[in-house]
């Protein structure tokens, strides 16, 4: 019996996915000192962010994805690819949906 071969993580629909779902582009991501946001990183994970820089520069689209920008974790301190962010919703709880 054959089986279907698995489809590979596709960041351009994830981002896609994601705008269609109120997230926001990283041209409008918050600078430093305008406080912590969840972000859509590059390999699909949400993360916990804020940005360490005073002015938004990104890096354009190429084979391994779209564009994107570099943010630190809150967590971890580790750096993180960007594709996408938008404000955490508190009244939810810390209940977090990952965009299909």
């Amino acid at each position: 019996m054959k089986h279907d071969i698995p489809q590979r993580r596709d960041p351009f629909r994830m981002l896609q996915t994601a705008l269609a779902q109120d997230w926001q582009s990283i041209e409008t991501i918050p600078l430093k000192g305008e406080g912590e946001f969840l972000v859509l990183t590059i390999s699909g994970l949400i993360r916990l962010a804020r940005n360490r820089k005073h002015y938004r520069k990104h890096r354009e689209a190429d084979g391994y994805g779209p564009q994107r920008t570099t943010v630190c974790a809150v967590d971890t301190g580790n750096y993180l690819g960007a594709i996408a962010w938008k404000w955490p919703d508190t009244s939810q709880g810390s209940e977090i949906k990952t965009p299909a």
